[in-house]
């Protein structure tokens, strides 16, 4: 399997990044708590068939798992069309289960009612 840079996240105060370290990116500040918090969804988009594991056609889908297991999200859930998982922070993974011209059928339902299943 495909190893994946650490992606970590960190802002730089300048507006363009100068060196690959200024190139980090930060999650946001928690909101306060008198707002509502809307969950962060990230979809992977590939195909389902076993024909395609591990090609170019689903590496976001790899990429996705990387991200699951480095967070220690469980993808087992199956909802709207799709496999998703949830952390213990407001994130949800989804890896929809059409093929990719038909992946809008899951993502619009998802991003629709991401934020009532957490």
């Amino acid at each position: 399997m495909t190893q994946f840079p650490n992606f970590s996240t960190k802002i730089s105060n300048s507006s363009l990044a100068n060196t690959a370290e200024d190139a980090q990116v930060s999650l946001p500040e928690p909101r306060p708590q008198s707002l509502p918090r809307k969950p962060w969804l990230i979809v992977s988009l590939g195909n389902p068939n076993k024909k395609f594991n591990g090609t170019r056609h689903n590496v976001v889908f790899m990429m996705v798992d990387a991200i699951a297991k480095a967070k220690g999200i469980s993808i087992n859930t199956v909802n709207f069309k799709a496999q998703i998982g949830k952390g213990n922070v407001p994130i949800m993974l989804a890896k929809p289960q059409t093929f990719m011209n038909s992946s809008g059928e899951s993502v619009s339902e998802l991003s629709q009612r991401a934020y009532i299943m957490f």
